[in-house]
Formats: structure tokens, sequence, C-alpha cells
């Protein structure tokens, strides 16, 4: 088990250039101060046949918006390509090529999702919290993913990754 010290995001991370330069005060100023961040496993979860509890929060989101990154966009697409067959289904019954397009085109519109595209300063510094942080689990869109969540000012992230409790943040539903 990992210690939480460990999670805890460095000063480097709180101090980016990206910070110093107004991009977090831009993205808070588009994006409002009530957004959801949404990871990857929260996307493949609602994807999932035998899922209630995350649709339910999505067809729940009142008040609030829904963000992710271009990051997990990606990984979302990958994973859902190679994903094993029927492990997750979309409309019609549609898998992997068909189901990635679906999310594509499809949910992240339905859903009214916004994504962030990080500029290099904040690529840099998960680059650098993703080697600090490597002995509790995360990958690099995980630290990107809490670095962005951090950077917009909130507690909480819409994923079923545990690891991210281990950042110090509230994984919803």
């Amino acid at each position: 088990m990992s210690k939480r010290v460990n999670g805890k995001p460095s000063k480097r991370s709180r101090k980016s250039p990206a910070a110093r330069d107004g991009y977090w005060r831009d993205q808070i100023r588009q994006l409002g101060r009530k957004v959801f961040y949404v990871d990857t496993g929260a996307i493949l979860e609602c994807l999932n046949p035998k899922d209630d509890r995350f649709n339910a929060f999505f067809d729940g989101v009142v008040g609030g918006r829904l963000v992710t990154s271009s990051y997990v966009v990606a990984e979302t697409v990958r994973r859902l390509v190679k994903s094993k067959r029927n492990q997750f289904i979309g409309p019609a019954g549609i898998q992997h090529s068909e189901l990635a397009v679906h999310f594509l085109r499809g949910w992240l519109e339905e859903h009214d999702v916004s994504i962030l595209y990080i500029p290099e300063e904040v690529f840099g510094t998960a680059r650098t919290e993703f080697e600090r942080l490597k002995g509790i689990g995360c990958d690099l869109t995980d630290v990107i993913s809490h670095l962005i969540v951090v950077g917009l000012e909130q507690s909480c992230i819409v994923s079923p990754d545990g690891h991210f409790r281990s950042l110090g943040l509230t994984c919803l539903p």
C-alpha cells in the first residue's frame, strides 16, 4: 500500500508555468466553477452492459459541466477498439471500432462533454509527476487527469479507479 504522502501534488504541479500564465484561470472562466471531470474508467463503465451506477450518474447530472481530456478520449477509443467480445456494448449491440465511433460522434455530444487539450507546460509537469508517483499504479493519463482536476480547483473525479483517492480526490459516483 502506498503512503498518502507520495500522492500529494508537488509544489511544482501547484505552481506550474501554465498556472502562472493563466491557463487554469482561462479554463475555469470558460467552463465555470461546477465541473465534473470524467476519466476513462467512467466512460467505459457506461458502455459495460452490467453497469447501472455510472449510467444513472450521467443521466442525472444537473447544473454541472462534464469535462475530459484529449488523452482520455484517445485512451477510451483504444480500449474500445481492442476490447474483448461483449466487454463493452453500445446501442444496437455495436462493439469495437463501431462503438469507438459512436463514443466519438454520439456519446461525447449526447453528454455535452468539453474536451481539454493541455499545453506543453502541463504535459511537462505530468511527466515529472508520473515519475514521482509511479508506485501508486497511475498511468500517464491518470496523472494528467489529476493535474486537470486540481488545476480546475476541483476535488472530485468521475471514475471507478480508486487510486485517485491516493491522490486526494473523491471518486464519483
